[in-house]
């Protein structure tokens, strides 16, 4: 049965503490190269990392996940160790003389990257505390190659201590904290110092129903000035409180971190938005029907620009978010329910909507329709933008980003895109070819229901359902 890691720290004489305390190597260096702890103890370098492969790496050996169970598996691939954390995601060691060395997830950012994830990160760290001290240094790196060899090392010693390995593996950080007296918190470099004050200024948000995580103050983004206890106090603003002393203290950051979670992060900040969004339509109406004003000034064109640069930002925000940390399945539909609720609120705005107005445009006889039609600006007929233009002005509305992302976070919008098709062609008269959005957006339908739909050998299969979904997931967990 292994020791805890208590009990290994304890046992360790000589160089440093086995708790929050840095290694004496890396106090006063605040290089990318500082060694940085993980969950079990142990120290890792970052040399040779980008800033994000750096950021990825620590936060999967400081993350609090959880084992649930480990067990053996035969494959066609040879055997594999299974360890479903709670997420649910399975990370699956294989055996090294039947496969090679080769460790996977089974999470969505690993499968659409094929690159270490979160869930390797952390359980990397917990199978390094099983080797013998000797093996383990602070000079251990975190790139690919490390992981995966001495991931596969590990797999003998996984099968001679399958049952007691959860427990182990669940052993938290804080034990270990508790073992020294003279525990001090860690020296972060500036790149990691930077991250985790990223990840705390998004926590933040989603108590802020206004700002984005990029959008607060000087007291939000200004991390140099406040290196002691005595600099975290903010008068009169408690939320600045909370984050300098949260981007400094690891122990509250963790905390704050296992109660507000990636999923209650990016739900806020898409929420926000789609509100953002619906702003932009509401601010149109106003000026169409009262006019121009020093609060408002937002015509067609301005507004069509709006939306589109919107549109980017939920798309960024969903690839960054879902490249960070797996989401909930609900969580990461829901961009493109707002990418599809934007479309069909410009359809529904195929006017001219200064028809009615009583107030004195100014506008020219030659004024092009466009700029009275949203719906002809954005779809039918938009503008013509220069090759150095960026993607997001120039882009199909809306279809492009829909097409650029995978077909089960929107196949249950299905019906709404059919729908939106037969609202477009019913705008296009019989002598005009249907729009390039209609084109796009019919090819995409085309080719989901071309795979979903593919005959098998002895009949037509049927439409997945969402409790075959749920099965075939259940079972990825395997």
């Amino acid at each position: 049965m292994p020791t805890t890691r208590s009990q290994r720290a304890r046992g360790r004489g000589g160089g440093h503490a086995r708790g929050r305390g840095v290694p004496p190597a890396a106090q006063g260096n605040s290089t990318t190269t500082d060694p940085v702890q993980g969950h079990s103890g142990l120290f890792y370098s970052l040399r040779d990392m980008s800033p994000s492969s750096a950021a990825r790496a620590i936060s999967g050996i400081r993350a609090d996940f959880f084992v649930d169970r480990v067990r053996r598996h035969e494959s066609e691939h040879g055997a594999y160790f299974a360890f479903q954390l709670n997420r649910p995601v399975s990370v699956r060691v294989y055996n090294p003389i039947e496969r090679g060395q080769h460790v996977e997830c089974t999470c969505e950012d690993y499968q659409n990257t094929r690159g270490i994830c979160t869930h390797i990160y952390w359980l990397f760290d917990g199978l390094n505390a099983l080797l013998d001290t000797s093996t383990t240094s602070a000079t251990d790196g975190l790139g690919r190659m490390d992981i995966i060899t001495r991931a596969s090392t590990l797999y003998g010693v996984i099968g001679s201590q399958l049952p007691s390995l959860p427990a182990f593996l669940n052993a938290t950080h804080d034990e270990l904290a508790s073992d020294s007296d003279d525990a001090v918190e860690a020296v972060l470099s500036p790149v990691l110092l930077d991250a985790r004050a990223e990840q705390v200024r998004d926590m933040l948000s989603v108590f802020d129903n206004a700002r984005l995580p990029d959008e607060f103050g000087q007291d939000f983004t200004d991390i140099a000035s406040y290196e002691t206890p005595e600099n975290f106090y903010v008068a009169d603003n408690f939320a600045a409180t909370i984050y300098r002393l949260a981007t400094r203290d690891e122990s509250v950051f963790k905390r704050l971190r296992r109660v507000i979670t990636y999923d209650t992060c990016a739900n806020a900040h898409f929420s926000k938005l789609r509100t953002r969004a619906r702003d932009a339509f509401i601010k149109l109406d106003s000026y169409v029907e009262n006019g121009p004003s020093e609060s408002n000034n937002q015509d067609v064109p301005k507004t069509a620009r709006i939306l589109r640069f919107l549109i980017d930002q939920i798309y960024q925000a969903r690839n960054l978010r879902t490249s960070n940390s797996p989401l909930r399945p609900t969580v990461v539909m829901k961009v493109a329910e707002i990418l599809t609720e934007i479309l069909q609120e410009v359809c529904n705005r195929n006017e001219d909507v200064y028809y009615r107005i009583d107030w004195d445009r100014g506008t020219r006889d030659d004024e092009h329709e466009r700029n009275r039609n949203l719906y002809v600006y954005l779809i039918q007929d938009p503008p013509r933008f220069a090759p150095s233009a960026p993607f997001w002005m120039k882009e199909t509305f809306v279809i492009d980003r829909l097409r650029q992302t995978p077909a089960n976070e929107w196949m249950h919008l299905i019906e709404r895109f059919t729908n939106i098709m037969d609202q477009i062609r019913e705008f296009t008269s019989d002598e005009d070819h249907p729009p390039l959005a209609h084109r796009k957006l019919e090819k995409m339908i085309q080719d989901y229901t071309a795979e979903a739909f593919e005959p098998s050998s002895s009949s037509v299969q049927r439409r997945p359902t969402l409790e075959d979904q749920r099965e075939s997931q259940r079972r990825r967990f395997e």
